[in-house]
């Protein structure tokens, strides 16, 4: 359904989508492009640090990998998209999907690359010399 829906914009919806879930051929992962082509493989990377993290899901993935065995290659792999790449932030969740509609989600299971040095007290702006659309409370 989504990859119709994309490809009826012509990529015109700006979709990059990994989705992931548990149906009766069992678990699966499918990549949604922007053109609305559809892959399913073992383990996919999608992103600016993508390219890095491929690096480390190709040299360490194996079949029949114990949850915490894949949660770590998980983490190893965005570490690496992390630090290879300028614009892939700084935070690494890891969500384990499982049949029956059950998932867990690790938020922030490590955080690196913090900011070292900012402006004491933060900032703040002048609202005189800004244009207001609306403020949300």
């Amino acid at each position: 359904m989504v990859s119709g829906h994309v490809f009826r914009y012509g990529g015109n919806v700006g979709t990059h989508l990994i989705i992931g879930g548990v149906d009766v051929k069992g678990p699966q992962l499918i990549e949604v492009d922007n053109g609305g082509n559809v892959v399913s493989l073992p383990y996919l990377t999608m992103g600016s640090g993508c390219l890095a993290a491929m690096g480390v899901m190709e040299s360490s993935y194996r079949e029949g990998m114990s949850e915490e065995e894949a949660k770590n290659l998980c983490i190893t792999a965005i570490e690496a998209g992390i630090y290879h790449d300028l614009g892939s932030g700084s935070n690494v969740d890891v969500c384990v999907i499982k049949a029956g509609n059950k998932h867990t989600m690790y938020r922030n299971i490590k955080t690196d690359n913090q900011k070292m040095f900012s402006k004491p007290g933060g900032y703040s702006f002048d609202k005189s010399k800004l244009t207001i659309l609306g403020e949300y409370k």
